[in-house]
């Protein structure tokens, strides 16, 4: 009895600590505090003058109200998935189902609204915006983690590409629409973060490379429609075009304006220099880069943090990322171990992505820099995902120690 009484307190004591990664919790605070400083920073000025706000001038701190409302929501949010709700609810095929009806008539609201910067990829009620795409790049890592857990005896023998198609048709169904919202970065991280769980699977080899095919085949047709498009349907030359072209050669005269943030952002980069022009004096962001608060706010970062206090911004981003994808590889559980490597995944393609548009080294896509950017939708859904890794951390550990405690018995 006493060793019975041993075990439960142990095991109680394990479900009272266990269930929070104190390292995690309190670098997401952090991440989540800069984002609150640097949208601050970005917007202070420009805010006097209306510049994000279509000439509309508002409070200096009416973008930082924002940002720290929905940085306090996503807190409580991670808090609340990471300990209150069990993680095993997510693996039921009735709320995967009900979740993909959702899912599929979010994505098709945006085709109603106005589009922005090319892209009709936003929810626009009031004041209230909501990009539905964020959501559905989470609920498809849950459905491509289902399909290879439950699908696995299948998958490791050698389909068809037309058994593969059916398999994957909810994952395809989402990543379609997304592609309709003229989102491209958003797509293109989707079918990498996709990509990375199929190669990440214990599935047949042939199978990952006709997936792997397939998803290619996917991007390529997407973007050649696109170019299609303008060609046929546009009367000018569209903002996507521009952002093309300003990346094969951002200082032609001929794309001034088009090249406006690109170049902005590199003389961002050398007002930082080696530590920065310290906090709130940034140069850049007093008219000279636009939308410095959202995907550019990386660029007013390495201005006032310098190359110094970037890097330490991205190891503490990295050091996420990497407990997060550490979860994925020592998970037992099949569909744990997908959820994980797919959340780790998605966060790592973001931060490339964003790095790469502002730099130059690929064409800006618009993706905004994880919890650093302005946008409540962004850190309210990232903040959930880390809470279901560490769900799924004191899942696996509960898991372990039943195992090893009725070893003993």
């Amino acid at each position: 009895m006493k060793l019975f009484g041993k075990i439960h307190r142990s095991i109680k004591h394990e479900k009272r600590h266990v269930r929070l990664d104190w390292m995690v919790a309190l670098t997401l605070l952090v991440l989540l505090v800069l984002s609150c400083m640097m949208v601050y920073s970005a917007s202070m000025i420009g805010n006097k003058y209306g510049t994000f706000t279509s000439g509309i001038p508002v409070s200096e701190t009416y973008f930082l109200q924002r940002q720290a409302m929905w940085a306090i929501l996503a807190y409580i949010a991670f808090l609340l998935f990471s300990v209150a709700v069990p993680f095993e609810v997510f693996k039921e095929k009735e709320l995967l189902k009900y979740g993909f009806i959702v899912m599929f008539v979010l994505l098709l609201i945006p085709q109603l609204m106005p589009a922005i910067n090319g892209a009709k990829s936003w929810i626009r009620i009031g004041s209230f915006s909501f990009q539905p795409s964020t959501l559905a790049q989470l609920f498809i890592i849950m459905y491509m983690a289902f399909i290879l857990e439950t699908r696995k005896e299948k998958l490791r023998q050698i389909c068809t590409s037309s058994e593969l198609l059916k398999i994957f048709s909810i994952p395809l169904a989402l990543v379609t629409l997304i592609a309709a919202q003229n989102d491209t970065g958003m797509m293109l991280i989707t079918l990498s973060v996709i990509g990375i769980m199929t190669l990440c699977s214990n599935m047949h080899s042939k199978n990952v490379k006709k997936i792997l095919s397939l998803a290619l085949i996917a991007g390529v047709a997407v973007l050649m429609l696109f170019v299609i498009k303008n060609a046929l349907f546009s009367s000018g030359t569209s903002y996507r075009t521009n952002r093309l072209k300003v990346f094969l050669n951002p200082f032609s005269e001929d794309l001034a304006a088009a090249a406006d943030q690109v170049i902005n952002s590199y003389v961002a980069f050398g007002n930082g220099g080696l530590f920065g022009r310290g906090l709130g004096n940034s140069i850049q962001k007093l008219g000279y880069l636009p939308e410095a608060h959202t995907d550019f706010v990386f660029s007013i970062v390495i201005e006032e943090f310098g190359f110094v206090g970037a890097s330490l911004i991205l190891a503490l981003l990295f050091f996420l990322i990497l407990r997060i994808i550490l979860v994925g590889i020592r998970a037992r559980d099949p569909f744990n171990s997908m959820v994980a490597i797919g959340i780790g995944g998605m966060i790592l393609i973001q931060v490339f992505v964003n790095i790469g548009g502002i730099s130059g080294l690929i064409p800006s896509t618009g993706v905004t820099f994880p919890f650093l950017s302005q946008g409540g939708n962004s850190l309210l859904v990232l903040s959930v995902a880390i809470a279901f890794v560490l769900n799924i951390d004191a899942s696996e550990k509960r898991a372990k120690l039943y195992s090893e405690y009725e070893a003993q018995l």
